[in-house]
């Protein structure tokens, strides 16, 4: 398997998050996100709908 230098990170998520900060938004990476009460976005689980 080839390991590419480029990627999702690189490519799209960081560009897009720098966008949004420079239009003043707050910006969070959600890469390491804890649920439940104490958790990092207020959010209880992973699933989409409760």
């Amino acid at each position: 398997m080839t390991t590419h230098t480029y990627t999702e990170d690189q490519l799209v998520e960081q560009p897009a998050i720098g966008l949004f900060a420079a239009l003043g938004w707050q910006t969070v990476s959600a890469l390491d996100e804890t649920f439940g009460a104490g958790g990092t976005l207020g959010r209880e689980t992973r699933a989409r709908w409760s």
